[in-house]
């Protein structure tokens, strides 16, 4: 029985892993988890989980104290935004590992969050389901392949193909009259405000781009972007003989959590599955000239180093701005597009440079707003 922590239990994420740990109590144990907004759900949920040891971020708190308290076997990171990545870097100084679904962590420190699971030997399992679609295929194709601390491993593929259900605006052309109601209703997936929004603006496959760089040692050019709107194939990987290998299962995070929480074991989760009786699968290149994101995704990779830190922080800002009615759509794009223009290169080198970047973006993206 693997003991968890959960961090940002209430969230989308953490609903899923609880309702996956209760449908298999003999494999998984709850042994600590947080809340930021929502302590009193928390409370709750500790109460018919029997978890021993709750975590309010929204107070100060020493984490090291938390993690020695709940001694688990791995933590699964779902906390929201920019602010999981200071979760992720002690919970690799701990030597734990770290089931990581928050993705900011690696977005705005992936070089030195991976250097940091290199020097402490420590395995960073990625929660995505696109990152996880894509490592078990490349488990699949090399059993060898154990792990992702190795990144210095020459992993044999040609190409990732990263797949994206083209969110609720996929056949729209004009942006100008979206409303805050059908940018949150998304046609696949059930997820929180912020998500769901990065997934209607394409700036979700953005940053799972940058996920998939660092996690993978790929290169921009082994990195393509799939609309495939049912949302079954979750990523492909092709390899050097052009042969491709896919991943697929029902438009869920319980899989991918499952995989990551008891990993290297592969059991029945009593998980849905896909139903081949009447199943499509359509793909298409996404439009880089309505979605704008991925325009400035091919400036930010081609440049690395502080950009992704850049557009995480001002998307952050710009999704908030649009979902408190503070601005328009179409302006979460020109609000991101400004400020990359007026950005320059600096190379990153410590955590503390990532959080001064990261403030210093938040505050010039907040002066650009109404």
């Amino acid at each position: 029985m693997r003991k968890i922590i959960i961090l940002g239990a209430t969230g989308s994420v953490g609903n899923s892993a609880l309702e996956l740990i209760q449908a298999n109590p003999e494999k998984f144990q709850i042994v600590g988890a947080s809340s930021h907004h929502h302590f009193t759900e928390l409370q709750s949920i500790a109460k018919d989980f029997s978890i021993p040891h709750l975590l309010n971020t929204n107070e100060k708190h020493y984490f090291p104290d938390f993690l020695d308290q709940c001694q688990p076997d791995i933590v699964l990171n779902a906390i929201s935004g920019f602010a999981g990545l200071p979760y992720s870097i002690q919970i690799l100084e701990s030597g734990t590992p770290l089931a990581l679904a928050n993705k900011e962590s690696l977005v705005a420190g992936g070089e030195l969050l991976m250097a940091l699971s290199r020097t402490k030997k420590t395995s960073i399992y990625p929660v995505d389901s696109e990152h996880s679609a894509i490592w078990q295929c490349l488990q699949n194709h090399d059993p060898g392949i154990r792990d992702l601390k190795s990144r210095d491993q020459k992993h044999p593929f040609k190409k990732i193909l990263l797949t994206c259900s083209g969110g609720p605006f996929r056949e729209r052309k004009d942006f100008s009259t979206v409303t805050k109601s059908e940018a949150l209703t998304h046609p696949t997936w059930s997820m929180g405000g912020k998500i769901t929004i990065d997934s209607a603006t394409l700036a979700n496959k953005c940053l799972e781009v940058f996920e998939a760089m660092h996690l993978f040692g790929a290169s921009k050019d082994q990195i393509e972007i799939i609309i495939h709107p049912q949302s079954i194939v979750h990523s492909m990987v092709q390899f050097s003989d052009s042969s491709i290998i896919a991943q697929i299962s029902p438009p869920n995070m319980k899989l991918p959590i499952a995989y990551a929480l008891n990993y290297p074991n592969c059991d029945d989760y009593k998980l849905e599955e896909v139903d081949f009786s009447n199943l499509t699968l359509n793909f298409s290149n996404p439009d880089k000239k309505k979605f704008r994101t991925l325009q400035m995704l091919d400036i930010c990779i081609r440049e690395m180093q502080n950009f992704p830190i850049v557009f995480n922080a001002a998307n952050e800002i710009a999704v908030s701005a649009f979902l408190e009615g503070k601005i328009s759509f179409v302006q979460i794009f020109d609000v991101l597009e400004k400020i990359i223009d007026e950005t320059k290169k600096e190379t990153i080198e410590t955590f503390e440079q990532i959080q001064r970047i990261d403030a210093q973006t938040r505050t010039k993206t907040q002066s650009l707003l109404p």
